[in-house]
């Protein structure tokens, strides 16, 4: 039997939107006019889709005509991360999605300036790259040993900015002193073991044999069961960072008691070599994260979460677990201006909120299948592949 940790303070790997992110306005979308605190019972009428990215493919998207500049703003961003300077990070979030959108490159200071949430100090670093294609304040972040090992320590699989940050403050320098000297939880001492393999994406063809491993379990106990992988697996992507794989029953009850089964088979066959984090929610989905091994030679270690979810909840929960994170933060925003909310267990109407609290959860919107989250919304469906925002 394995155990069940608490849940640690990151999830290293983006490429499914696992823990719930802000519903922050980036820069997209139309403004309604719902004050503070409303109580309409149903979506919005003849709401403005169009503008939000949700409502279009990542296939075709526009152009980044400032793709030098944000890339070395998004290099930013991780250092300011893993030093824990969280308004900075995100006050340089919202600066590169304002230069994404932006329909040509920047040709001034003042066309800097006056991008949507960019202030003087960061208009000049802007400014700075355009003109010169350097950014001194990033060198000197590429030039120190502190950030360098800020970087690496926040990498470890259950580290977070602020553990990092005290590992440094301890004395601690390289993976060998943590290994050694500090005191790790049971997550920690797995995320430094494994660094390099933890750390390294996988071949697609690989994250679809961890799939196959996981579907061909789950019907050896019970027959019927859907078993599909999310991720950047399911939107088509080269590499995956970790593998989701989610499963659910469509009779809507025979899922139950698969979970604790699955991974106890998993264990024993040596497939399942890690025990992270296992999780109950309170809309009865089950959700594991832990490490797996494919038999054969030059193998190495992947991270893999194994999610049980009712047939009921399949429809939200596909959308949720298959991303990008920048997908599903338009879709919940979008939603919050509908009055409505959007999570991993449901679609709801009539969602009562006072400035940022809400007063009224609302009313579940049945969604038998993910098309059916689009069509609740009237935008068009997206196939995976064309979330990859």
């Amino acid at each position: 039997m394995f155990n069940a940790f608490t849940k640690p303070s990151k999830k290293t790997d983006s490429d499914s939107d696992y823990v719930e992110s802000d519903d922050s306005d980036y820069g997209e979308g139309t403004s309604t006019s719902t004050s503070d605190f409303s109580s309409d019972i149903s979506p919005v009428k003849n709401f403005p889709v169009g503008s939000w990215t949700c409502a279009h493919s990542s296939k075709n998207p526009k152009p980044n005509m400032n793709q030098a500049i944000t890339a070395k703003l998004e290099e930013m961003v991780k250092n300011y991360e893993s030093t824990n300077d969280k308004w900075r990070a995100f006050g340089y979030q919202k600066a590169i999605q304002a230069l994404r959108s932006y329909p040509k490159q920047i040709s001034t200071w003042e066309e800097a300036r006056n991008l949507r949430g960019v202030g003087a100090k960061l208009a000049d670093k802007i400014w700075e790259i355009a003109e010169s294609g350097e950014l001194r304040k990033l060198n000197e972040f590429k030039s120190s040993d502190d950030i360098k090992i800020l970087n690496m320590f926040t990498d470890v699989w259950g580290a977070g900015p602020t553990t990092a940050r005290a590992w440094y403050q301890q004395g601690f320098r390289t993976l060998e002193d943590l290994r050694t000297k500090a005191k790790l939880t049971s997550q920690q001492k797995v995320g430094v073991r494994l660094y390099d393999d933890l750390l390294e994406r996988m071949p697609r063809s690989e994250a679809g044999e961890i799939e196959t491993v996981v579907r061909e379990a789950a019907e050896s106990i019970q027959s019927g069961i859907i078993a599909q992988a999310c991720g950047s697996y399911r939107r088509g992507k080269a590499t995956c960072g970790d593998v989701d794989v989610l499963l659910t029953h469509p009779d809507g009850k025979s899922h139950r008691g698969v979970f604790t089964k699955l991974i106890e088979k998993l264990t024993n066959e040596g497939f399942l070599t890690d025990h992270l984090v296992s999780i109950e929610d309170s809309g009865n989905q089950k959700k594991y994260l832990g490490v797996c091994i494919l038999k054969g030679e030059n193998r190495k270690h992947r991270r893999l979460d194994i999610i049980v979810v009712p047939y009921d909840e399949y429809g939200c929960a596909l959308v949720y677990f298959t991303g990008s994170a920048h997908f599903n933060r338009s879709l919940r925003h979008m939603a919050k201006k509908m009055n409505m909310s959007l999570n991993e267990h449901a679609l709801k109407y009539g969602v009562v909120r006072k400035g940022n609290e809400k007063i009224h959860e609302g009313t579940i919107i049945p969604t038998p299948t993910e098309k059916s989250v689009f069509e609740h919304f009237k935008i068009p469906y997206r196939p995976p592949e064309e979330r990859d925002h």
